[in-house]
């Protein structure tokens, strides 16, 4: 751009290119008022600039050790999320672990009270068996003509049995009895005798098989109704078993 002249000739500077230039030069200016003033105090240019490169190694040393206690931080974070890990861990297992000694107790205690129920049971039936007493035919025909009437009466009696198959069961049967041990075919009352639970226990008929004649020690349970394979139904008395013997 072409200077502007003004009077005489002489370039006229534009105001915003004259300020521009007038802070250029005052910044040596200033730069050199300082250097004057500090030598003026006996610090000499070498000094200034020895404090000046000394500022510049603090401040890389502190870029260092924030860098180094950024590091730091990092570790100390991860390792507090691994502690947190491992104390979770343990609280779990200590949980797990608590849960199976309660699981254990439990069981133990379950088992506990069902061996109890057993020992009763072996003790009632041992009761039973040693209250059992024969009885007369008389007092047999009453027990088969009423049963509900001597629930829980505890008789030794005599059997054949005529029916022990899977139409029956494993725990039940159905045999004719009599008062004492008759003929083979003397035995006159239709009953119907279980044992254990009915069900699968009753190991004391595993050694049982139809036609055997049987000595039983039993209790009454009452009258039983069941259909007959012709298709009509009858009463008849039952037995628990208390202690069975092949004769």
């Amino acid at each position: 751009m072409m200077p502007v002249t003004g009077r005489m000739g002489r370039p006229v500077i534009r105001t915003k290119e004259w300020i521009t230039m007038k802070k250029l030069m005052a910044v040596p200016a200033i730069f050199l008022a300082l250097l004057f003033a500090l030598t003026a105090c006996g610090v000499s240019a070498a000094q200034f600039e020895e404090v000046q490169a000394s500022s510049a190694a603090l401040d890389s040393e502190k870029q260092e050790l924030q860098a180094q206690l950024d590091t730091v931080t990092a570790e100390l974070d991860a390792a507090e999320a691994e502690a947190k890990k491992l104390r979770e861990a343990d609280e779990q297992r200590q949980a797990e672990a608590k849960a199976e000694e309660e699981r254990k107790a439990k069981e133990k205690a379950e088992q506990e009270e069902e061996k109890a129920k057993q020992e009763a049971a072996k003790k009632a039936e041992k009761e039973k068996a040693n209250k059992a007493k024969k009885i007369s035919k008389r007092e047999l025909a009453q027990i088969v003509k009423k049963p509900d009437s001597y629930v829980d009466k505890n008789v030794i009696i005599y059997a054949r049995v005529t029916q022990f198959d899977a139409a029956t069961g494993l725990c039940a049967f159905r045999a004719d009895v009599a008062h004492a041990h008759v003929g083979k075919y003397d035995f006159e009352h239709n009953s119907y005798f279980t044992a254990g639970d009915g069900i699968a226990d009753c190991s004391i008929l595993d050694d049982v098989l139809a036609e055997d004649i049987v000595q039983l020690t039993a209790t009454v349970s009452g009258a039983l109704s069941y259909d007959t394979q012709i298709g009509g139904s009858t009463t008849v008395p039952q037995f628990q078993i208390v202690k069975i013997k092949r004769l």
